[in-house]
């Protein structure tokens, strides 16, 4: 018969639950990115800033959201964005104006590289959610302005098919409805 000090058997129960604790893998993250910009512009082009980009409570935070139902929503923990997700959106819409619109100084607020911009766009986010995985709804508001005054605005209200019940599609389908709204913005600025 082998005999543990009560000791020795509390320190080996202790090591056991640590090693436990210690094994939860890493969270993936995502990124609304936009992929390598090629832009032909003539020598007239405006310079814009997209933004603040606003977004919904509910959304806005590192955790990927998905509602479950009409009153339910899950944070997926192991599943984040790279970076703040009104960040992320602006990036995105910066990108994509500039390719949809033939812009080349295009960038997302708050980055100061432009000075003083000819066109500012800010864009109010009233709705990005995904439903479960199926679908992902964005619903936003946009003006553009020169010189303080609204020289266009818009309203864009579209949901996503996602294509597959995983995040990778999940991110794709919300990837693919911020270049819808650019593709809007950018009608409105050429």
């Amino acid at each position: 018969m082998i005999r543990i000090s009560f000791a020795r058997a509390l320190a080996l129960c202790a090591a056991l639950m640590l090693a436990g604790c210690g094994s939860s893998p890493a969270p993936r993250l995502y990124t609304l990115a936009a992929e390598s910009l090629q832009v032909g512009v003539g020598a007239a082009s405006p310079t814009v800033v997209i933004g603040p980009v606003s977004l919904p409570e509910t959304v806005d935070r590192l955790q990927i959201v998905r509602r479950i139902d009409g009153t339910r929503a899950e944070q997926a923990d192991g599943h984040r964005w790279a970076g703040a997700l009104k960040s992320e959106v602006a990036r995105r819409l910066a990108a994509s104006v500039a390719r949809e619109g033939g812009l080349a100084r295009v960038v997302a607020a708050p980055q100061h590289s432009i000075a003083r911009p000819d066109i500012t766009v800010p864009v109010d986010v009233l709705r990005f959610d995904a439903e479960g995985f199926s679908s992902v709804t964005l619903d936003a508001a946009w003006s553009a302005r020169r010189d303080g005054r609204e020289v266009a605005s818009g309203r864009f209200s579209r949901s996503e098919p996602v294509a597959a019940a995983h995040y990778e599609a999940l991110v794709a389908a919300h990837g693919r409805l911020v270049d819808a709204l650019a593709a809007d913005i950018a009608g409105a600025l050429r």
